[in-house]
């Protein structure tokens, strides 16, 4: 026995020594620079490619199989250069090879060129499907579910200085990817080894010239290779971004870091850890992908608190300037991520801005563009948020009124203010809630705002708030399908104190009531001008119990009378304000021209009625005012008799509307002379009217018989009519 095991030890030992020597020889008396025409023939033959090798071949044989490429480039037959390369060096361990292994020197590769093109005839990464060799898929999906897996160990991979230039001259896109260097540790199997990588990458624009946005970026992690599980994992990835080009402000760095698990096998990967920080802006959150045929996207984000004034200033973008600068300091948010190569959506979403928090959902669909909006939030002071309001000199103020529509003559613009192609392309459904808002001063609740919009039809189906002990519901609608462009809404007002609203509104107690109002008006066309010449509807306002403070109209009548000296007035204003029970007015609207036919307020004994139009296409009103005064309520503020009682006072207002407004009304004197005759004739009446009534009939009587006695002078009533036809 110990002989054959002598024996059997000396075999081997011979054939190994007969191996490390014939290797030897091999490599000694064998040079492969002296077949490179058939191996470039052979390449051509079998795969259609054209390669050149233009440096020195070298190659060593054991213990290590090892092989050393200098200026190769290749293409296909036809087409433009595919890669070129400056040095390629690998060796592989022929010992392990015998024993189920591939262990490996360091992989080098130096100078990597590669150029990937796409045009209307094709690309140049494909050959002549003709000369592909054929292969059965499942023999080898089969074959090589058998095979065991290779164990690999590899001391480490450098790529250096490698290039890679992507053009489709169908799209007019270009991407550019350089100085790629990648440095790994030693790389095994079911183990984590590092790597650090580096490049500079650019995508250009359709000119070819203008960088859109260009970055250089470092990285490093730990990875894992598992490929008989199918299994991988990046840990501890860290990369920096360093951004440019024409589609940013400015500069700017962006970092990364995540965790990175991937399982082939089930078609799922999971982000973990990830935090993506951009300036001031930090991101971070968990994600999880499903299926990667069809993939499913779920996960966490979540935005930390940040200044979005300061974010802005840092990405070169101008400032918000607002009426409160402690606003816009503070935006959070956070959210439900799901999504798949349709659609994705933000449910549940909270969003934080400043003291006001928002909460409801977001979802938008990759291919269709349809955007869906739910948020309610709580309170907003929207005052704080608009732009100050600059301080106007006079001599700005007058260049201002010397500057507007009336001055060039052209009150009402052309231009087209609706956007056509924008609002059809526009695919959304809005529901938006806010419990409280301050605009304008003006404190509104419970408003709600929902609107959807599909092929050119905004469809606002409420737009809706609570005021001032009241309720406000409007609806509109914007169809852009046709042309002209139409517009609808109806208005409808309940019960607002309107004096409160004046008080926010403009800081002043002008008046009270209750108010309330109706409207139910169209227009057509995209223009100002079109609308207004288009308006047409109706509407109607009412407002009762109410107050005129600081105006004391039946004193204001009596001042205005004092200066017809007949009547003697000698006012003194008692009160200072005029209450009025209901005020009260319909308009028909036609073609932009308002015709107002009843308005009517009854205020304390007097009756206020109006009627007239304005015409909005030609600038100009023609309205008539009539004061009557129902009872002697002058004996509160002045001294005055009963006989203006029943009188209506007219004013007439007729002119433009860039006329002086104390101009443009003026009393109607033709309307007092007939009111003071009808006056007149009917206190005569009440006061003469049977004696007068009396005296008519005793002089009708004796005309009849003066008539008479002349017809029988004369020889009776044909001579009579005889001589005065003779006399003329």
């Amino acid at each position: 026995m110990k002989t054959l095991t002598k024996i059997l030890l000396a075999l081997v030992l011979f054939f190994v020594v007969l191996g490390v020597a014939g290797g030897a020889i091999l490599g000694i008396f064998f040079d492969p620079n002296e077949y490179k025409t058939e191996i470039e023939k052979a390449a051509l033959d079998n795969a259609g490619i054209e390669l050149k090798i233009g440096g020195e071949i070298g190659w060593s044989v054991y213990p290590w199989l090892g092989l050393e490429l200098n200026q190769l480039n290749l293409r296909y037959a036809g087409k433009a250069q595919l890669a070129s390369l400056e040095q390629a060096q690998l060796a592989v361990s022929i010992p392990a090879l015998f024993s189920g292994q591939v262990k490996m020197q360091s992989l080098q590769v130096n100078g990597l060129d590669l150029s990937l093109q796409q045009d209307k005839s094709g690309n140049n990464w494909s050959g002549d499907q003709a000369k592909q060799p054929e292969s059965d898929t499942a023999t080898d999906s089969a074959d090589s579910s058998k095979a065991a897996p290779l164990a690999i160990d590899i001391e480490s991979v450098v790529i250096s200085d490698a290039n890679i230039r992507y053009n489709d001259k169908l799209s007019g896109s270009q991407f550019i990817l350089s100085r790629f260097n990648m440095n790994s540790g030693r790389i095994a199997l079911q183990q984590y080894f590092p790597a650090e990588l580096s490049f500079h990458a650019e995508q250009l624009g359709a000119d070819g010239k203008t960088i859109q946005i260009a970055s250089d970026t470092r990285l490093k992690a730990n990875f894992l290779l598992d490929i008989e599980k199918q299994h991988y994992q990046v840990n501890g990835l860290d990369a920096i971004f360093d951004l440019s080009g024409a589609l940013l402000p400015k500069p700017m760095q962006l970092k990364l870091h995540s965790d990175i698990e991937a399982d082939l096998e089930p078609q799922q990967a999971v982000i973990k850890n990830l935090a993506i920080e951009i300036d001031d802006l930090e991101l971070s959150g968990d994600l999880q992908l499903k299926n990667f045929a069809k993939p499913q996207l779920s996960g966490e984000l979540a935005i930390a608190e940040f200044d979005p004034k300061k974010l802005l200033k840092a990405l070169g973008q101008p400032e918000i300037e607002t009426t409160d600068p402690d606003v816009l300091r503070r935006v959070s948010l956070s959210t439900k991520l799901a999504g798949t190569t349709d659609s994705i959506s933000l449910n549940p979403l909270s969003l934080k801005l400043d003291d006001t928090r928002f909460n409801g959902s977001i979802g938008y669909g990759l291919t269709s563009g349809a955007l869906k909006l739910k948020l309610k939030g709580d309170a907003i002071d929207a005052d704080r948020y608009l732009p100050p309001q600059p301080e106007q000199t006079e001599a700005a103020k007058s260049e201002q009124s010397a500057s507007g529509p009336a001055a060039k003559g052209e009150r009402y613009s052309k231009q087209p203010v609706i956007p056509v192609e924008p609002l059809k392309a526009l695919n959304l459904d809005a529901d938006l809630a806010l419990g409280k808002l301050k605009v304008n001063k003006m404190d509104l609740s419970q408003l709600q705002l929902e609107v959807s919009a599909k092929n050119g039809l905004v469809n606002a189906r409420r737009i809706n708030a609570d005021m001032y002990g009241g309720t406000i519901r409007n609806s509109a609608t914007l169809d852009v399908r046709k042309t002209p462009v139409r517009i609808s809404g109806t208005k409808d007002i309940r019960n607002i104190q309107i004096g409160d609203v004046l008080k926010d509104l403009m800081d002043k107690d002008m008046v009270t009531g209750n108010l309330s109002a109706k409207s139910d008006i169209s227009a057509e066309g995209r223009s100002v001008y079109d609308i207004v010449h288009s308006m047409n509807g109706t509407a109607s306002v009412q407002m009762k119990d109410g107050v005129l403070k600081d105006i004391d109209i039946a004193y204001t009548v009596c001042e205005g009378m004092n200066k017809i000296s007949a009547f003697g007035i000698n006012p003194e204003p008692v009160d200072r304000s005029t209450p009025f029970a209901n005020l009260s007015a319909s308009t028909k609207i036609v073609n932009g021209v308002v015709n107002n036919p009843d308005l009517k307020a009854n205020l304390d004994a007097m009756v206020l009625n109006g009627k007239g139009s304005i015409d909005l296409p030609k600038e100009s009103l023609d309205y008539r005012l009539g004061l009557i005064i129902e009872e002697n309520l002058f004996k509160q503020s002045c001294s005055i008799n009963n006989k203006i009682e029943g009188i209506e006072w007219p004013v007439n207002c007729k002119g433009g509307f860039d006329d002086d407004p104390a101009k443009m009304c003026r009393p109607d004197l033709s309307g007092f002379k007939d009111a003071f005759k009808q006056k007149a004739k009917a206190e005569l009446k009440d006061k003469y009217g049977d004696k007068v009534e009396s005296k008519k009939t005793e002089l009708k009587e004796k005309k009849t018989e003066l008539k008479d006695k002349l017809k029988e002078k004369l020889g009776g009533e044909e001579k009579a009519k005889e001589l005065l036809k003779g006399l003329f």
